[in-house]
């Protein structure tokens, strides 16, 4: 009959065994990942990366205009005296709050007011009288004086335009 007997050299082994255990951290032997295969990327990973960053993308999209709502004016603002603005000139103002805006005399009776941000990149545009239309050195585009559209460069729509009212002198911006 074979019988094991206890043999204090085979506990020395194991000792030993736990000794170079120790050595090794335990992140590692939590995390068992051979560092040439930690940036690979399997199918399916891929798949759920794209997927999850397209909604993401396409909900963020979507919600835009809830979240970052531009603010409405609700009430006129008195912009300027009438006399303040030779024909020729401007006025610059924040309407409705601080979203900057232009005031333009265009002649004795002609009044016009926009925003001040290119519809392009939102860059501050600049009323150039003699030539009758604003421009925005950005990126060179040019939109009318009379009505906001654009004349040239790359701004893809006109700019916003404010009603604008004269009351005793007094030149009135309305909410639109």
């Amino acid at each position: 009959m074979n019988q094991r007997t206890f043999d204090p050299a085979s506990l020395a082994r194991f000792s030993d065994a736990k000794a170079t255990d120790a050595a090794i951290p335990k992140w590692k032997s939590n995390f068992p990942v051979r560092q040439s295969e930690e940036h690979d990327m399997s199918r399916r990973q891929f798949c759920k990366v794209a997927c999850c960053s397209a909604l993401a993308v396409g909900g963020g999209w979507l919600a835009k205009d809830r979240i970052f709502q531009a603010p409405k004016a609700t009430e006129p603002k008195l912009v300027a005296h009438a006399d303040e603005v030779r024909v020729g000139g401007y006025k610059l103002f924040d309407y409705p709050e601080h979203h900057p805006a232009i005031l333009v005399r265009l002649s004795e009776s002609e009044w016009a007011a926009y925003s001040q941000s290119c519809t392009h990149l939102t860059c501050p545009i600049h009323y150039q009288h003699e030539q009758r239309r604003f421009f925005c050195p950005c990126h060179e585009g040019f939109f009318s004086a009379e009505d906001g559209r654009v004349l040239a460069g790359p701004p893809p729509r006109a700019l916003p335009r404010y009603p604008v009212e004269l009351r005793d002198g007094e030149v009135w911006i309305k909410p639109a």
